[in-house]
């Protein structure tokens, strides 16, 4: 729960956060200010000097043009559209470790290795990491 602090909430830029229920938390309180900078413990928020962000531009792009330049990228298979980690590691299990390994694989027969997929979704997989592999 949230509450202003005062009588009127544009009087002053004092909040109050309350955790009324919640399992694993006891009842607490709170108190922040919005201030210009966003949400601070004082009124006067300060904009921090922001460490670790002294990228360049140009470094964001050379992934692409590597792949362009048709050098192989390392993609996860969980980077396939329906595949999370419990999937890729039942995957690993019957030898299915990489993106080429998915599209070489005889969808009838992964989909029988693994319980709950069907061929149909082996299929949509492997189109998913053609696209992938494609971009």
């Amino acid at each position: 729960m949230f509450k202003t602090k005062g009588f009127s909430s544009n009087n002053s830029l004092k909040r109050r956060a309350v955790i009324v229920d919640a399992p694993d938390l006891p009842p607490e309180e709170a108190e922040f200010y919005i201030t210009s900078v966003g949400i601070a413990d004082t009124e006067k928020g300060e904009v921090p000097e922001a460490k670790g962000l002294d990228f360049e531009v140009e470094t964001l792009f050379e992934e692409e043009s590597d792949e362009a330049n048709g050098e192989s990228i390392d993609i996860s298979i969980t980077s396939v559209k329906g595949i999370g980690a419990g999937t890729a590691d039942s995957l690993e299990e019957h030898g299915i470790l990489t993106i080429d390994n998915l599209l070489k694989s005889n969808p009838e027969e992964v989909a029988s290795k693994i319980t709950g997929v069907s061929s149909k979704k082996v299929l949509e997989w492997q189109a998913s990491a053609k696209a992938l592999i494609n971009i």
